[in-house]
């Protein structure tokens, strides 16, 4: 079936298989590895149902070797995958952490006797309808004097241990990976699909929070140590939901009913409480995205977030600000390695710009300065609940909100202890998703041998794993921007084709708003579904014809046509032209 030289042959009778593409030269039929890249073409028999640049798997059992069809090109998991190649990230794993994988399987260590038994307790997960790595449990107790709220995070730092093949592998990839409807887990499925997971009705180990909160939303104390629970019932952000609203009844008899009550109570508590330091609430567009039944192409619905999902996020938030705390008084201990993901505030400079622009758009639109103006003795937290209190001009205000997201910095993991602006936090680290990133594995090591509950590696082995944890982690975040940006560009085409196979008279009509601008393009954000695309004025200026020319934040015809404005925050109308050979959408038929 398979050329026997070389290193794939190896991996292939290892039993890990060879994914690639498949070509036909002449007579002969070509494997191309994906995920390989010190492995060149292989020569294979042909596959019968597998077409020109199909993908397709090789693999070996009891000696024999078998290949079939994996991907056909036309599909978005095809695209996935050769994604996914560029950016060097394997959906595989290799043969050395399976082994490990069944040695945890074998012995998990949930019968631990020096664990905490909270299984008594009614925790349950609450995460997205598709979830199905469960980082995180919750049981709130509601008293006169406050709240106490257990929260239970899975305990991969006891399974992946530094030196493991298992650790050295979630280095190497740093976090997991998400597309719609598919996923590249950090750790392998068995693990954070499995005996790790916090799955319900099964017995598990985590590392619990238990943080005392009183009735202004203060933590008076904090408990960490290692627990076993059983999860109750996964729950869903939308069933919670329709549960506090009253349309979910079947949870009321449930033993996690007061628990949901009570953190419906904490969570908006902490959420206040995010306000008094600064947080800034913006209007978060979401999209629900899914694969078409065909699986060619992206289906979005607009999806509005709700409280469950503010509630249950404050509680993370809250976990990671007290693990940090935690870790923060030992930065000079050569004995703890805190990891702290940093947010700094805009700079003087950017904050200036960003006042000048509103007092642009001020100008432009003819704003009331009693509710639109902002100075910098005012917090932008207060300034954009002002203007969310207003409720007129949402289209300002969403533009207004992304000048305010362009004047932040990004935020970035580091050993050294720095503020968290966004979150209006002196300290923040990432203690709440250990399945899904490698830091987070990291600071539970370091938060467990803090509180001596394991020993530290010495000091230099410990000193140089951050380094490379810290490398990784920032590194995983780029990562995941760019499957983001890769993701919205799949959204972009699904929508838009649709329009191609129509005639240009019968194309839909699409709304959006105009958030920024540069002297080429438009920046806009469809009204449905909420996703960003860009317009070039070389379009707008074909259509209208005539030359436009950038000033401020509007674009005016060069002979100062007054009819003719285009203004950031205004409602735009087009239809879709053509895709031409530079791969660019093009649109036509403009109303402003």
């Amino acid at each position: 079936m398979i050329n026997k030289a070389g290193k794939v042959m190896k991996r292939i009778r290892q039993g890990e298989g060879v994914i690639g593409v498949y070509h036909h030269k002449g007579d002969k039929f070509i494997l191309y590895p994906l995920f390989q890249y010190d492995t060149g073409p292989l020569e294979i028999n042909q596959i019968p149902d597998a077409q020109e640049a199909d993908i397709v798997r090789v693999w070996s059992e009891n000696g024999d070797t078998f290949a079939s069809l994996f991907h056909k090109k036309e599909t978005l998991l095809y695209r996935y995958f050769m994604e996914l190649n560029s950016l060097r990230i394997n959906p595989f794993f290799p043969q050395e952490v399976l082994e490990e994988v069944k040695v945890i399987l074998e012995n998990p260590g949930i019968d631990d006797s020096q664990l905490l038994d909270y299984t008594d307790l009614p925790f349950v997960t609450i995460d997205n309808e598709g979830s199905r790595d469960l980082d995180q449990a919750i049981y709130v107790e509601d008293y006169e004097s406050g709240f106490k709220i257990y929260y239970a995070i899975a305990d991969a730092s006891y399974y992946i241990k530094p030196g493991s093949a298992l650790f050295t592998e979630a280095l190497r990839r740093g976090a997991s990976y998400y597309f719609p409807d598919y996923s590249v887990p950090m750790l392998p499925r068995e693990l954070s699909e499995g005996i790790i997971s916090l799955n319900p009705m099964e017995p598990r180990r985590c590392l619990m929070f238990l943080m005392e909160v009183d009735q202004k939303g203060i933590v008076v104390k904090t408990d960490i140590f290692r627990a076993k629970i059983i999860s109750r019932a996964k729950l869903s952000y939308p069933e919670v939901q329709r549960f506090y609203d009253g349309e979910e009844t079947s949870f009321l008899d449930a033993p996690f009913s007061q628990s949901l009550f009570a953190l419906e109570k904490v969570g908006a508590l902490l959420a206040e409480r995010g306000d008094d330091r600064g947080i800034i609430s913006y209007q978060r567009h979401e999209n629900e995205i899914h694969i078409s039944e065909d699986g060619t192409s992206l289906v979005v619905k607009g999806n509005s977030r709700n409280n469950a999902s503010r509630w249950n996020e404050q509680i993370s938030i809250l976990c990671n600000l007290e693990g940090a705390k935690i870790l923060s008084d030992v930065f000079n201990s050569m004995h703890i390695q805190p990891i702290f993901r940093v947010h700094d505030a805009p700079t003087e400079e950017s904050l200036k710009h960003l006042e000048l622009v509103i007092a642009d758009f001020i100008k432009i639109h003819n704003l009331d300065e009693t509710v639109f103006s902002w100075k910098r003795e005012e917090s932008l937290s207060s300034y954009l609940k002002r203007l969310h209190a207003s409720g007129e001009s949402k289209r300002i205000i969403d533009a207004i909100e992304r000048q305010i997201l362009i004047s932040n910095n990004k935020s970035y993991f580091t050993d050294m202890p720095g503020s968290h602006f966004a979150l209006g936090a002196k300290f923040y680290g990432r203690f709440s998703s250990p399945m899904r990133e490698i830091v987070g594995i990291f600071t539970h090591k370091e938060l467990t041998e803090k509180l001596g509950m394991q020993k530290p590696l010495p000091d230099e082995e410990d000193i140089e794993l951050r380094k490379k944890v810290i490398l990784a982690s920032n590194r995983s975040k780029d990562i995941q921007k760019e499957i983001d940006n890769f993701v919205n560009s799949l959204v972009i085409e699904s929508l838009f084709k649709e329009d191609l196979m129509t005639s240009a008279s019968a194309r839909r009509v699409h709304k959006g708003t105009i958030l920024g601008m540069k002297d080429s393009k438009l920046y806009v954000l469809l009204d449905d579904p909420a996703i960003e695309i860009k317009i070039y004025m070389e379009d707008i200026e074909r259509f209208f014809c005539q030359k436009f020319i950038f000033k401020s934040y509007e674009m005016v015809d060069d002979e100062n046509n007054p009819s003719i404005r285009i203004k950031a925050g205004s409602l735009i109308s087009f239809r879709l032209h053509s895709f031409d050979k530079d791969y660019k959408w093009r649109f036509t038929d403009f109303s402003l």
